[in-house]
């Protein structure tokens, strides 16, 4: 009896044991995967970047077939936009993530024609695949609580970013857990972060996917439909009954490997500004070493700047001023002075966004025609000074955001300046002419300030 108990004690616990390995197995759902890649920093999907144009064909071979399954319910597209564990919170990190999953979405719609309320969205704060983009395959309905929509802007201002990501309520995060392989598939838990739930009525992603090995000579595609084997000269297919192949050279299957549309071009960032000081008849900068150091007056100087943003840290700004007005007594004093300034920047903080610092070197020509009190307080006879002059130096910016795309600059430069061709004339009221009295040059170095208002614009 005691030998009867002892088998019975075995039996019961070797049920639970097969039981309890049944039950792990079968807890995971099949899916199939397809990883897409982005270069750093940008949200462009690119055809020809990557293993992109693989992933494209299988996914242009398999999710055809599935579609009407999609339609149906019956299973869902799952996209994970994996991002750095380390800026996952920050306005620009979760805009791009939300961005490229919205690219690969668009091509889901336009060529596959497979519907967005199919599509489930979440971003990845693991770490694990850094700019890199899952859409997953999963074999089971759309979650009632899967979150479905994609919130961005195209903008990158910051108030534009924060005010489209504020639409999400609370940002969709997944936590990514691999678990080892098993029976030729990779096992991965996506762990579901969201506040507007109660943890109780959320189901993690436990996904089992096909491993899929990239070999270039043969390459064997997996799905519950259809054992397709390709090969370089000679391609042999497999196929369960009643299933109908679409072969490898025909048109749909080549046009996955053209680029994305031209309407995700990167747009172009440019900026109008204008100096206020000048317009206030405050000159924007100082002589030094010249024995008379002091901030000049005159008269009011119009004056636009159009810059040029690019390549996330740089830009290129042209600026032009010119002014020929009475000043302070309309009858004998003349202000005119032109000038033409080219500068090239760095942006050092947060690629892309242009904002708060940057630094660059700027050069600038002009010539000045300046007669009045001011050149000599002679009442009897009336001076002027005419000339021209080149600059080069550096400078450091601060542009401070608005809103609205208005924003605010302020910058500090210095450099070497060379006052050249000056001439000291008497203008003769009576002959209407202008007399030469002395010849004149100064070199030294300068200090100027530029306090402008900014207007900011993105052309496409």
């Amino acid at each position: 009896m005691e030998i009867m108990r002892t088998a019975l004690c075995l039996f019961i616990l070797s049920t639970f044991f097969l039981s309890g390995t049944n039950a792990q197995t079968t807890s995971y759902i099949k899916a199939e995967s397809f990883l897409f890649s982005f270069k750093e920093n940008n949200d462009m999907f690119l055809a020809d970047y990557g293993d992109n144009a693989y992933q494209l064909e299988r996914m242009g071979q398999q999710l055809p077939v599935s579609r009407n399954r999609l339609l149906a319910g019956s299973c869902h597209l799952l996209i994970i936009s994996h991002v750095n564990a380390y800026d996952c919170e920050e306005d620009a990190v979760i805009n791009e993530a939300s961005l490229r999953a919205n690219r690969i979405r668009a091509y889901l719609k336009t060529r596959l024609d497979i519907p967005a309320e199919c599509v489930a969205f979440y971003i990845d704060r693991s770490g694990s695949y850094r700019d890199r983009v899952h859409v997953y395959l999963v074999e089971s309905p759309l979650p009632w609580f899967a979150n479905t929509a994609i919130r961005y802007s195209e903008s990158r201002y910051t108030k534009a970013v924060r005010e489209a990501l504020s639409k999400y309520g609370t940002i969709p995060y997944v936590d990514l857990f691999r678990r080892s392989e098993a029976g030729g598939y990779d096992r991965e838990v996506y762990r579901i972060d969201d506040p507007l739930f109660d943890r109780s009525e959320l189901e993690d992603y436990r996904l089992a996917s096909v491993v899929n090995t990239l070999d270039t000579r043969s390459t064997t595609i997996t799905t519950r439909e259809t054992v397709r084997t390709i090969k370089k000269k000679r391609q042999v297919q497999e196929l369960i009954p009643e299933e109908i192949v679409t072969e490898e050279n025909e048109p749909e299957t080549a046009a996955v490997r053209q680029p994305v549309s031209r309407s995700d071009a990167a747009p172009v960032l440019m900026a109008v500004k204008t100096n206020l000081l000048p317009w206030c008849t405050v000159a924007p900068s100082i002589l030094l070493g010249t024995g008379d150091v002091k901030m000049q007056t005159g008269s009011f100087m119009p004056n636009v700047e159009l810059e040029w943003y690019f390549s996330k840290r740089w830009s290129v700004a042209v600026s032009g001023m010119y002014s020929d007005f009475s000043y302070k007594d309309k009858t004998r004093d003349r202000w005119s002075v032109s000038e033409i300034s080219v500068e090239p920047c760095v942006w050092p903080l947060r690629s892309g966004e242009f904002n708060w610092l940057s630094t660059g070197l700027f050069g600038e020509y002009g010539d000045f025609d300046v007669r009045g009190s001011d050149i000599d307080p002679d009442k009897e006879v009336l001076y002027g000074r005419t000339g021209r002059f080149w600059t080069m130096g550096a400078s450091i910016n601060c542009l401070i955001p608005l809103g609205k795309g208005f924003c605010v600059e302020g910058s500090v430069r210095t450099g070497y300046r060379s006052t050249f061709d000056g001439k000291k004339y008497r203008y003769d009221k009576i002959d209407d002419k202008n007399y030469l009295e002395t010849r004149f040059s100064s070199t030294g170095f300068m200090v100027g300030l530029k306090v402008s208002l900014v207007y900011r614009f993105q052309i496409r």
